[in-house]
């Protein structure tokens, strides 16, 4: 028999992580709108990612961690608006626990891995498809 427990926590993160993905693309239609889409960087992805980490603060403060609320909240709204303030708060505790050069080496090896993997994802999408 399936642990209703876990199925909740599957329906409450899988409800607001929708929620959480309409969230964003609104913001950066939004932010598009007011700024257009011609700036130097997209100013949308800076938004939703700047308001992501301010409310993951918030409410990692306001709600017991491992609750209902938190899971709802952290990991489906906020992980669908922006998984970068979860990225953002992992190096913040790393920062706390093994100082400013593991958290600057984290920062570093997550950007320019990420930025290796698109490069070659892009390059094996050209190739195959």
């Amino acid at each position: 028999m399936p642990n209703d427990s876990l199925w909740l926590r599957i329906v409450v993160v899988a409800a607001a992580g929708a929620c959480g993905a309409l969230a964003r693309w609104g913001t950066n239609e939004a932010v598009h709108a007011f700024f257009g889409r011609h700036a130097p960087w997209n100013w949308g992805t800076v938004a939703v990612n700047v308001v992501g980490c301010f409310l993951f603060g918030v409410v990692f403060v306001l709600v017991q961690p491992k609750s209902t609320t938190a899971v709802a909240v952290l990991t489906g709204f906020l992980g669908a608006y922006t998984t970068f303030s979860a990225f953002a708060f992992d190096t913040h505790l790393l920062m706390l626990d093994r100082g400013l050069l593991a958290a600057t080496l984290n920062v570093t090896i997550h950007v320019a891995f990420g930025l290796i993997a698109l490069v070659l994802g892009m390059a094996l999408g050209r190739t195959v498809f």
